[in-house]
Order: structure tokens, then C-alpha cells, then sequence
């Protein structure tokens, strides 16, 4: 047994315990602790102050758009779209990250501390306009200091199980409904659990809807049939997190959909897992 579980040590802990997900830690502290839980994206509610404390805004010009996921002191990932203004790449001095952040439109309790953005690494497969292998990295040009409301994710080792028929929470400062009358942007921190959706069954919805996206295997959905729920415009590149007894893991980037919350056709995430490997090379080389 000890043998086994020095070859297939994630193996062995899904079949012991299925609630148990096999991480990677790639910080200098405990990954994925929530120190606060008590307890819009569509169909959500409120998060608490230091609920999500590895959960990043991502500003152009002072104004937030996309959202990111703290992995270290110095690296954040987040959806390569994100990085790109129409087919071009952003330049890396025109992009912030603002970690401890809560409410965008008042001032932190500690303080939300402002980051330049030292070097874009977005993944060698992606295309801007495009949402194939729509995952990035951004080095920070200073490390931070871990507190309650700032403090690294846990991200799941390659090969790690699919999730599907998980429960899972994805988080952001997106919109609040796919139409801006009925909804615009959140300054507060917004939640919403949704449904991880096998693949098969998320083709065989959004085929049944007309759509004729292709959804990848480094792909997962997140939803529900009856729609209703979802994260929507500017909250990509937010995490998609699934927890256990011990921490909590994210295990998908806020990626893609077909409008916001609607039935059949639940909000495609980049499969972190499938990116584990890839992201290590950067992370623990700098």
C-alpha cells in the first residue's frame, strides 16, 4: 500500500474518499483556506469580506474587467481572453491586479493593495478572439503579503477526477443579468452555486438549443438545465471552486457561454487540471 500511494496518491485518496480532491499547492502556505464562510453574478448572492481571499480584480485604466485566481505570492492565473483587445494582446504595463478587494466601490478594511503586472504568459495554444486553451498567467511585479483577505488557491493535480455532478461556487464583480437594464456590474463581491455538467450531456444540451459550439475535453460546463443561475460578462477569468472538510480548490476559469443564466446552456470554464502541469513550469521556476 505505502508503494501505491507513492505512485498513485490521487488515485488512492478519490477512492477513500470521494470528497477529498487531490491539489496542488504551489504557495508557501496551506493552499485554499477560507477564513470567513458565512454565509452578482446571476442568480447569486453577496459574498463575505475574505470569503474568496485568492480572488483577484484585474483592471485596464482603473476600471475592473476581468477577475483572477492568486496561486503564489508573485503568480496569478486567469482567462487568456481576457488579456486581448480584439486580436491583440494587451500591453502588460496597461494591466493591474488589486488583491483584497471586497467591495470595488469603497475602501478595504485592511487595505486592497494595487499591483503592476510584471510579464503576460498567456498559454502557447491560444488564439485571441478565441476560447480553446483560454487560460493565462500573470507575474506580479511584488510579492504580496498573505493575511485573511489575501491568500493562495489550491489547484487540482493533472489527471484529477472530471467534477461532474459536483457542486460548485463560481465568484465575481461580473454583471448582474445578461441584460444591462435589468442588471448592470457589481462593486460587492458576488457567489453563485452551480451544477458541474458532464460533457457529453452539456453537447447534447446546447445542440438541443440550435448551438453549435464546440465544447472541448479541456473544457467543463457549470449549470443547470433550467438555467437561472450562472456567471456572466466580467466576471471571466474568475475561479470555479469546488471544497472539501480540508480546503477549497479551483478547479475551473471563468471562460465562455451563450448569454448569461439561460436554460441548456450552462457557462463553459477552462479545465484547470488539464493545466497543472503547464502552469508549475512558470511558477516554480521564477
Amino acid at each position: 500500500m505505502e508503494i501505491l500511494m507513492q505512485l498513485y496518491p490521487c488515485a488512492l485518496v478519490v477512492l477513500a474518499a470521494r470528497s477529498v480532491v487531490c491539489v496542488e499547492n504551489l504557495a508557501d502556505v496551506p493552499c485554499g483556506r477560507q477564513w470567513r464562510r458565512e454565509g452578482r453574478i446571476v442568480g447569486g448572492e453577496s459574498a463575505n469580506p475574505g470569503e474568496f481571499p485568492w480572488l483577484v480584480s484585474i483592471t485596464r485604466r482603473g476600471g475592473h474587467f476581468c477577475g483572477g485566481t492568486l496561486i503564489n505570492k508573485r503568480w496569478v492565473v486567469t482567462a487568456a481572453h481576457c488579456m486581448c483587445s480584439g486580436l491583440i494582446e494587451l500591453p502588460v504595463e496597461h494591466v493591474r491586479v488589486t488583491v483584497g478587494e471586497h467591495d470595488l466601490a469603497k475602501r478595504e478594511t485592511p487595505l486592497a493593495q494595487e499591483v503592476r503586472v510584471r510579464r503576460l504568459v498567456l498559454h502557447p495554444d491560444y488564439r485571441c478572439e478565441r476560447y480553446d486553451h483560454d487560460i493565462a498567467l500573470l507575474e506580479l511585479d511584488d510579492a504580496v503579503d498573505w493575511s485573511e483577505s489575501v491568500w493562495p488557491a489550491c489547484l487540482p493535480k493533472a489527471g484529477a477526477e472530471s467534477f461532474s455532478g459536483r457542486e460548485a461556487t463560481a465568484a465575481g464583480w461580473g454583471w448582474l443579468h445578461e441584460t444591462s437594464s435589468l442588471g448592470g456590474r457589481t462593486d460587492v463581491l458576488q457567489k453563485v452555486t452551480l451544477l458541474v455538467v458532464d460533457n457529453d450531456t452539456c453537447r447534447t444540451w446546447y445542440k438541443s438549443k440550435g448551438k453549435k459550439n464546440k465544447i472541448l475535453d479541456s473544457q467543463m460546463c457549470a449549470g443547470y438545465e433550467e438555467g437561472g443561475r450562472d456567471s456572466c460578462w466580467a466576471d471571466s477569468g474568475g475561479p470555479l471552486m469546488v471544497g472539501d472538510d480540508e480546503r477549497i480548490t479551483v478547479v475551473g476559469v471563468i471562460s465562455s457561454g451563450i448569454g448569461c443564466a439561460q436554460p441548456k446552456l450552462p457557462g463553459l470554464y477552462t479545465r484547470m487540471s488539464n493545466y497543472s502541469a503547464w502552469i508549475r513550469t512558470y511558477v516554480q521556476a521564477s
